[in-house]
């Protein structure tokens, strides 16, 4: 006659995560995720049949790690009179990995997809006839099995490389979440009269996700530059001077988008401390719900979490309009290089 309620301390036991021990090719091609698939083929997953996390992806061998390289970082600071800088702890720890999937990234960008073209107008010599350039079909074949070859080895090293530099994100990510709330379980009386709840709650849920974010394109910090000189060089040997035009429309746009991000960045900033008074709102309001409700004072924290939530929405709403021209500027400014390129060549 009576239910049993589930006990929700037993420990689920998962299947060995099947990317632990996955060849290169399983890697390269995600086959390792078959047997999931076909599971979800069967039936509905349910969460009994995900994978047991990575060691690599572990909060806690990885908030253990950083915490020693934290205190290790902590004790050259102060023997050489500066200041603990969290950036050379995660250099330290993540710098190798970061460094060997940018030059990938780069190897990507620099050397295949720059190749294509060229590859491509190999093969289209072959139909031109009346042109200078007239290659035979063995020629024509070898042009059309490098651009497949190309192409699949774009497509193959182009999501590997990106997913990688999403792990090393997400891994930053789960470092950090991991050394904020053992650090707030020891802050002082002191210490917590500077901070609030909401600050707390707001950096591990909002802010740190930005490291999956930036992960994504930080090597084309550095790519970019790189590519647009191979980029000008093949340009200036099929049009000429007309290059060197199109290239400098795009970087005079350099400039503005590095303003910008500048304004992006400083909506930002005003849009955090909204976030975290509204934050520390809803949670002494949750405190506090009975002495709430025992004086009928809904109506008037209504209006408080009404108010909060209008100045938060209000700071949102310019930085995402501002953030809509930014990210779709590019196209613009693409298409305004082409246009200016092809009237100078022309004319």
């Amino acid at each position: 006659m009576y239910r049993e309620i589930p006990t929700t301390d037993k420990k689920v036991e998962r299947d060995r995560n099947p990317r632990s021990n996955a060849n290169i090719f399983e890697i390269f091609t995600f086959s390792w995720l078959l047997n999931l698939f076909k599971t979800g083929q069967k039936r509905d997953l349910e969460t009994n049949d995900l994978y047991d996390p990575l060691n690599d992806h572990k909060s806690s061998l990885l908030g253990f790690e950083i915490e020693k390289r934290w205190k290790i970082e902590i004790a050259n600071a102060k023997s050489t009179n500066r200041k603990p800088s969290l950036s050379r702890v995660l250099v330290r720890m993540f710098g190798g990995s970061f460094l060997y999937y940018g030059i990938v990234q780069m190897f990507i960008e620099t050397m295949l997809r720059m190749t294509q073209p060229l590859l491509i107008g190999g093969l289209l010599a072959y139909f031109n006839n009346g042109g200078p350039n007239i290659i035979d079909s063995k020629h024509a074949y070898m042009y059309a099995f490098g651009l497949l070859l190309n192409m699949l080895a774009t497509i193959v090293l182009y999501q590997y490389s990106r997913l990688e530099m999403l792990h090393i994100g997400m891994k930053i990510r789960v470092a950090c979440c991991s050394i904020i709330y053992k650090k707030a379980l020891t802050l002082s009386k002191t210490s917590l009269c500077q901070t609030t709840v909401g600050q707390v709650v707001n950096l591990i849920s909002n802010d740190v996700n930005r490291f999956d974010i930036a992960f994504s394109y930080i090597h084309f910090l550095w790519i970019g530059p790189l590519q647009t000189v191979v980029v000008t060089y093949f340009l200036w040997q099929e049009i000429g001077i007309s290059s060197i035009v199109g290239v400098t429309v795009f970087i005079v746009f350099v400039p503005l988008q590095g303003w910008l991000g500048k304004v992006t960045s400083d909506y930002r900033s005003k849009t955090a401390p909204r976030t975290d008074e509204r934050v520390r709102l809803m949670n002494e309001i949750i405190s506090g719900i009975q002495v709430i409700k025992m004086y009928t004072w809904e109506k008037p924290f209504t209006l408080l979490v009404q108010y909060a939530r209008k100045m938060e929405i209000k700071q949102i709403r310019e930085h995402r309009g501002l953030d809509f021209f930014f990210n779709h500027s590019e196209y613009f400014i693409l298409d305004l290089r082409c246009l200016h390129a092809f009237y100078h060549m022309c004319y």
